[in-house]
């Protein structure tokens, strides 16, 4: 009884990730505020939970929405359909519906190591690693989350391309469902087809010859929304010329093709990303408008270069020594050489959190480059103990890292665009009369607020007198414009002017650092002079 106990124990420790994973998400789960592209697509789960007369995004569908942008899907807005509607619109649900595609890459990411190493206690130390990395945990507090949610299932094309295990689950046709996964990561965001090179070729090793072409059909089910999206915004535009005018349209703001300039120093671009991108500067950027200078984090790409070069030389060496299968457990190490060879491509046209993706690979490799070692230990107690001592080395430097950014989290509530002041302005907004919308020109405000409202208030995105119009008929008598900096104030009452608004007030919102942040402008139709003096609030 008490052997099946530890069994059992020792099966269930894939879980232990999920549990720190989930803790560092719910510390101080409200901060930082949410800035536009952390929570899109994901409001658009409140749009269709209260339909309303508000705006949205994505790309128009005839029959449902299929895309968020011509880059990437909606899976996030789809499953925020159920969470949503139970946990209701917070900021501490968002984080918590994001998470869920970091539990499913924890998971596949423990299973994949384990089956590579065939050790428990190295799939726990690339399962714990990347649990407390700050940069991936930090990553669902930003824009980030939508390249993780990708990079799960990812990890889970790359788990189903193994060969079956006896009494594994989906065992006859586990190709075609790597496959479909695979596919779904593209949808989910473009750049996990950057992968696709290394892909193919561990297809090529780990499966069946006989199956290669149901892997292949598996990827074209996986990214047929993206065929489907498109099939859809043709028949919503009534012909060719209209939707190419779309695309064109929206190409040309995206311009997915321009390297800004670059060309010889591609490369240097791309490694300095994967930098940023795996010590946590990047995500530190955007919510404190610097990042925390932390030698531990800065570790972590040379972790990344150190693998990649062990294992392409044991690689090597196996090819010349030994037949080519005795390297098929070390063939991760080319999905991150994939990936940049590709992402250079695009020269400055990409940033950090495309490269966030390979974050899994900085815990799967060292791991896969450990199991070549420790098996040279002359004891199994030796191995354990070696393994744990690492394992805490490793979680203990992480943690120190999150506590730091957490502290400054607590702190400032978050910086400039990511400052808790947006959270503020929408949950004020909620007790607002039927009377009142707010007006976004400006890019940053108006998914946080339609997230965090349920979609219950009125809004506009643009100034135009077409919006303007429509709003005074649905019955709207007062207007609260918001916008970034206080020097275009004087623009705006001019525009407001313009359609026959006249200012009442304006007003500041600061961060918790006193430090103002945006600004609004209220307004109504008809009235000659100003009625409230300016004032700022907390």
């Amino acid at each position: 009884m008490t052997h099946w106990k530890e069994a059992r124990a020792a099966r269930l420790t894939w879980m232990l990730p999920l549990v720190a994973f989930l803790g560092l998400v719910l510390i101080h789960s409200d901060l930082p505020g949410i800035y536009m592209d952390a929570v899109n697509p994901d409001f658009l789960a409140a749009q269709w939970l209260h339909r309303g007369h508000n705006p949205g995004a994505g790309i128009p569908s005839k029959i449902f929405p299929i895309l968020g942008s011509f880059y990437h899907g909606l899976q996030n807005a789809y499953l925020g359909l159920p969470f949503f509607a139970i946990a209701g619109f917070s900021v501490t649900s968002l984080r918590l519906e994001q998470a869920v595609f970091g539990l499913i890459l924890l998971v596949a990411l423990y299973h994949l190591t384990r089956r590579l190493t065939h050790s428990r206690g190295l799939a726990l130390l690339a399962g714990l690693g990347l649990a407390t990395e700050l940069a991936f945990t930090a990553s669902f507090r930003t824009q980030f989350y939508i390249v993780l949610g990708g990079a799960a299932w990812l990890v889970v094309s790359m788990l189903l391309a193994l060969p079956a295990e006896s009494g594994t689950w989906v065992v006859r046709r586990r190709a075609f469902w790597s496959g479909v996964f695979f596919g779904l990561a593209s949808y989910g965001y473009f750049v996990l087809a950057f992968f696709a090179p290394a892909m193919a070729i561990l297809v090529a090793c780990w499966t069946p010859r006989r199956d290669w072409g149901c892997w292949v059909a598996g990827a074209v089910v996986g990214v047929s929304p993206f065929l489907l999206g498109f099939l859809s915004l043709l028949a919503k535009k009534h012909g060719v010329e209209p939707t190419l005018e779309f695309v064109r349209g929206m190409l040309g703001q995206l311009k997915p093709f321009d390297a800004s300039g670059a060309s010889g120093n591609n490369l240097q671009y791309a490694w300095n990303m994967v930098g940023v991108a795996t010590s946590d500067a990047a995500n530190e950027a955007m919510i404190f408008g610097q990042g925390l200078p932390c030698a531990w984090g800065a570790m972590k790409v040379w972790w990344l270069v150190v693998a990649v070069a062990g294992l392409v030389a044991i690689g090597a060496t196996h090819v010349v020594k030994h037949p080519p299968r005795g390297a098929i457990t070390i063939l991760p190490v080319l999905m991150p050489i994939s990936f940049v060879a590709v992402a250079s491509l695009f020269g400055h046209r990409l940033w950090a959190h495309h490269f966030s993706v390979l974050l899994p690979f900085v815990y799967l490799l060292p791991a896969l480059l450990l199991a070549q070692f420790v098996e040279l230990l002359p004891a199994r107690l030796a191995r354990t103990a070696f393994v744990a001592a690492l394992a805490l080395a490793v979680v203990g430097g992480n943690l120190v890292q999150q506590a730091r950014f957490h502290e400054w989290l607590a702190k400032t509530g978050g910086r400039g665009h990511s400052s808790d002041a947006l959270t503020a302005l929408a949950l004020e907004a909620r007790g607002v009369p039927e009377n009142v919308a707010y007006l976004f020109p400006e890019w940053g405000f108006f998914t946080s607020f339609a997230f965090l409202t349920g979609n219950r208030v009125r809004y506009g995105v643009d100034m135009e007198p077409a919006t303007i119009e429509k709003l005074k008929r649905d019955g709207i008598t007062e207007f609260r414009l918001v916008f970034w900096n206080a020097a275009d104030e004087g623009r705006y009452r001019q525009a407001l002017q313009a359609n026959g608004i006249q200012s009442l007030e304006v007003r500041t919102f600061s961060s918790r650092e006193g430090q103002p942040v945006f600004h609004w402008l209220r307004a109504a139709p008809g009235v000659a002079h100003e009625v409230f003096p300016r004032h700022v609030i907390p």
